[in-house]
């Protein structure tokens, strides 16, 4: 677990730094970049490790509605902590790329 988190903290900065590199290029104010670039590291870093603190809640995410004999394999959990920080990250850069060029938040 202590590796997905790792991982999911890497990708998390990568986005960060994504977006704090577009930022600079494009030109935004100071205070536009802080607050773009703030948004996604809490969102994405941030929402990595609430994953990987809250695996207990995602497995019984995923045992709901099922047989309770059956059980749900440790790569299975594994890949679904990988995958929700993994979205998390693309999501946060998705908002910001939307919200900085067409939102009410857009750049003058």
């Amino acid at each position: 677990m202590v590796v997905l988190a790792i991982l999911n903290l890497a990708v998390g900065l990568v986005a960060t730094t994504v977006v704090a590199v577009d930022t600079h290029r494009r030109g935004l104010s100071t205070r536009m970049q802080a607050g773009w670039i703030g948004f996604v590291a809490v969102s994405s870093i941030g929402g990595s490790v609430a994953v990987a603190a809250g695996d207990a809640g995602l497995l019984r995410l995923l045992q709901f509605g099922r047989d309770p004999m059956l059980v749900v394999t440790p790569v299975q959990l594994l890949a679904t902590v990988l995958i929700a920080g993994v979205t998390l990250s693309a999501l946060a850069v998705l908002a910001y790329g939307f919200g900085s060029r067409y939102g009410p938040l857009a750049a003058a």
